[in-house]
């Protein structure tokens, strides 16, 4: 599955040579540096990664979009978690929370999508930590609700508010707005189910300032490949899925679930 992923991205990335991808890795099963760089070498797609000078500590300035695309590094990819001190040889695969801090992603209830940092420990619960770490932060945005014995699902009933502009409580719009206030600065990448629906890229246009022209939403049969190839919180498989995909501001980018 790993390897058709990437072989599917590598593919979409020599079509697309002025869009820059994010990745992160949900490495469940703490796949090492190694495992996980053989699958980007069997996809040929290890040309296009982004290396930061510092693989230990939060980079002062990223690169901006124009640079990345003109030096072809397109592609970030971070994993959580990664121990940088055991990533020498692959320094491209960025430990996410080295980079980046995020908000609370277990939500089952639309009034309790929070702004307040969570992840890494470091920044737990406290802003300005958060914003002063140098990290880039994530906004997670998805609603699961509960099934039993401690299984959640994407809540599919609740969409149309989820990723939502406006209108409704836990809409996307809002969440954003009020990150963006308590931030100072918009997300830099804001993490949902189901792209597709609200649109949720309608709110990372308005973040962003600008007016599409042009875009073009996927095909039905470009989403139903999606989906086949999907798997929500898989808790036995081998191999890597995509889940959701996220859309940053400025960037965009695809959640992969890693169970090797």
């Amino acid at each position: 599955m790993a390897h058709l992923i990437y072989v599917t991205q590598a593919a979409w990335m020599d079509t697309n040579p002025n869009d820059v991808v994010t990745v992160l890795l949900v490495n469940s099963d703490n796949a090492s540096p190694s495992d996980l760089s053989l699958q980007f070498e069997a996809a040929n797609i290890t040309s296009y990664t982004y290396t930061p000078p510092t693989t230990s500590t939060a980079i002062a300035t990223w690169p901006t979009l124009e640079s990345l695309i003109a030096n072809g590094t397109r592609l970030m990819t971070f994993v959580a978690s990664l121990d940088p001190s055991t990533n020498t040889a692959t320094p491209y695969l960025m430990d996410e929370f080295t980079f980046i801090w995020e908000n609370p992603y277990d939500v089952t209830s639309l009034s309790n999508f929070s702004c307040i940092p969570e992840r890494p420990a470091a920044v737990d619960g406290n802003i300005e930590a958060a914003v002063s770490s140098g990290r880039m932060a994530l906004m997670n945005h998805f609603l699961d609700e509960e099934q039993g014995f401690g299984i959640e699902i994407p809540d599919i009933g609740n969409i149309s508010i989820t990723n939502a502009p406006s209108g409704g409580t836990g809409n996307l719009g809002g969440t954003a707005a009020n990150c963006t206030a308590l931030w100072g600065k918009p997300p830099n990448y804001i993490l949902v189910d189901f792209f597709d629906q609200g649109p949720a890229i309608t709110t990372v246009d308005k973040l962003n300032g600008i007016t599409p022209v042009g875009r073009t939403g996927p095909t039905a049969s470009q989403m139903a490949s999606a989906t086949s190839a999907a798997s929500p919180r898989p808790t036995t498989m081998s191999g890597c899925s995509t889940r959701s995909w996220t859309w940053a501001t400025g960037v965009a980018a695809v959640l992969v679930w890693c169970f090797m």
